[in-house]
């Protein structure tokens, strides 16, 4: 039988302090957590943070992967600093984090980097050019309004795929991992509502389950909420769940916030959401949560997220 894991959250809160949009990922048998640290809104983070763990509930920080120091101001890399994600691709670990240079009137961009090791050290893939841009220049041909946040995934078939966001919805690329060179043309995923929860959407993260395709995508139109939408092929149609949004603080006493969430699997293959949250009182302050997700007969996203009770599973 195996062991009943009892946790609460928010996890981890005396060692990571102030996490946004977190990313989870198990390699051999420690679990890697990494996101967006402070201060989140001047430009100055310091860049990407790495910590682990053996059991979910008690983390260590390991320190900085990668640092904005390996920027100067003429890199179009040098501020912000947001939402990284480490995804394992051929026993090779690539980092992406979403940065911006104002002054170069660049708007965010995925950095990517490499590493034969989880924990560094990286090396840049597309330093000399963002992967999008506002409009065709000299550095960039592929036409998005600031690529926001950077999802990678990998399907069955080897290929290589890169979700990005703009107000004008988030998009997929085909991409070429090894010289970050995206392929062909994009497919729409999630098209921003007109007049629902998810006018303006981000923090987008794709799996797949049982053959089918899963994007789950935040907004923060009323709050900070997490949706999902589904598909039988990664090219789509991509359809929105009709009880969207799937997570929501919106009713949960003592909640602010729940969203940004990436998608982990434990070492017994059970899938889990990690997700950011702020309580009442502290808006400047944000909280690593984790929660159980799974999947009904017809194929549908169930959780119980967000709690803050304690949980046993």
């Amino acid at each position: 039988m195996e062991k009943e894991f009892v946790y609460k959250n928010p996890i981890g809160a005396d060692v990571i302090k102030n996490i946004r949009d977190p990313f989870i990922i198990l390699e051999g048998d420690i679990y890697y957590l990494t996101g967006t640290i402070p201060p989140y809104w001047d430009g100055k983070s310091e860049g990407v943070k790495l910590w682990k763990s053996s059991d979910l509930l008690n983390w260590e920080e390991i320190g900085f992967i990668l640092h904005r120091s390996v920027a100067n101001d003429n890199s179009w890399f040098r501020d912000y600093w947001w939402a990284p994600e480490i995804h394992k691709k051929n026993g090779r670990f690539y980092l992406s984090v979403n940065c911006r240079n104002d002054e170069l009137g660049i708007g965010q961009n995925p950095l990517l980097a490499v590493s034969d090791r989880i924990d560094g050290s990286y090396s840049l893939l597309n330093a000399d050019k963002p992967l999008f841009t506002k409009e065709k220049n000299e550095r960039c041909e592929v036409v998005i309004p600031d690529g926001n946040d950077a999802n990678l995934f990998t399907d069955d078939n080897g290929k290589t795929y890169i979700a990005v966001c703009s107000w004008d919805g988030i998009f997929l690329y085909e991409i070429d991992l090894e010289t970050a060179t995206l392929i062909g043309k994009p497919t729409l995923v999630v098209a921003p509502s007109e007049d629902g929860w998810d006018t303006k959407n981000e923090g987008q993260f794709i799996i797949k389950y049982c053959g089918k395709y899963y994007c789950f995508y935040s907004s923060f139109t009323r709050s900070y909420e997490v949706g999902v939408a589904c598909a039988d092929s990664i090219k789509g149609p991509w359809v929105k769940d009709s009880r969207n949004p799937i997570i929501t603080p919106i009713g949960v006493d003592g909640l602010h916030h729940s969203g940004h969430n990436s998608i982990f699997a434990d070492r017994n293959g059970k899938l889990w959401t990690a997700y950011h949250i702020t309580l009442d009182g502290d808006f400047e302050t944000q909280l690593l949560a984790i929660d159980r997700i799974d999947f009904d007969e017809n194929d549908r996203v169930i959780t119980n997220a967000p709690t803050l009770s304690l949980q046993t599973c």
